[in-house]
């Protein structure tokens, strides 16, 4: 950016389906957040939000919130990213994350088996969300411990670079899946795919995602930019509820 950043101390498919009780897997809504725990993540002791007025370019005028296929209003972009994708993916790899697989009939099926089955699929496909006129262009995820829950974040190259560090600009949803249910077709019965549902507290996988890069050293510095705005009882494209302090943490990575 042009100018200086502060330090920082810090899914719907329709069909019928069947709510797998599995362990941490809970119904739809904001009840499963209270069952579920929550990694402690530290909290920023000084961040500085720009006014309006001081939004750096290239940033200025971006999108604020992912839409589905059917143009529904979905999750909130909550992170951003300085950096090329090779240095995104290889920043991620190194707090655990992995690339997520793509979305496919065979991958639906097995991540719906697997479920089933009760085994692991740490890159299980990520549902499709939409910025910019597409799909996101890389996901990551962060299986913890099943195949319903895991950290994860959907992210688009906005085509924009950093004036001052030629730095490319992405930006992106972050949130936490806490149950997964399983879609089967209506006649036969058979798994044909699943849908995920997120914990409503959006925030803590934005602040979670910062500090665990932070701790490994790969970050230049964070700005919190202005987002959708404070929301206290948001639905996303699921119907899934969230609230959010309305604030994108763009992060910096360092060169590589």
């Amino acid at each position: 950016m042009s100018r200086s950043r502060p330090s920082i101390t810090l899914c719907t498919t329709t069909g019928l389906f069947l709510t797998l009780a599995l362990a941490g897997c809970g119904p739809f809504g904001a009840t499963n957040s209270a069952s579920a725990p929550t990694t402690p993540v530290p909290t920023a002791s000084t961040v500085r939000v720009p006014p309006a007025a001081d939004i750096a370019p290239p940033y200025k005028g971006l999108p604020v919130r992912t839409v589905t296929k059917k143009g529904v209003p979905g999750d909130p972009v909550n992170v951003a990213f300085e950096g090329s994708r090779d240095t995104i993916l290889s920043d991620f790899h190194k707090i655990g994350w992995v690339e997520a697989d793509p979305l496919s009939p065979r991958n639906d099926v097995r991540l719906a088996e697997d479920t089933i089955a009760r085994r692991l699929y740490p890159a299980a496909p990520v549902s499709s969300l939409y910025l910019l006129g597409r799909k996101q262009d890389v996901a990551v995820e962060q299986e913890l411990g099943s195949t319903a829950r895991r950290n994860h974040a959907r992210l688009w190259d906005t085509g924009r670079s950093d004036p001052t560090s030629h730095l490319e600009l992405w930006i992106g949803d972050a949130s936490r899946d806490i149950g997964i249910e399983i879609l089967r077709s209506p006649k036969r019965r058979l798994p044909i795919g699943t849908t995920h549902h997120i914990d409503p507290n959006v925030d803590a996988e934005r602040d979670l995602i910062q500090s665990s890069l932070r701790a490994k050293g790969v970050v230049a510095t964070v700005v919190m930019e202005p987002g959708m705005g404070r929301t206290t009882n948001a639905r996303n494209g699921g119907g899934d509820p969230f609230h959010t302090d309305g604030q994108v943490a763009l992060i910096v990575l360092n060169k590589k």
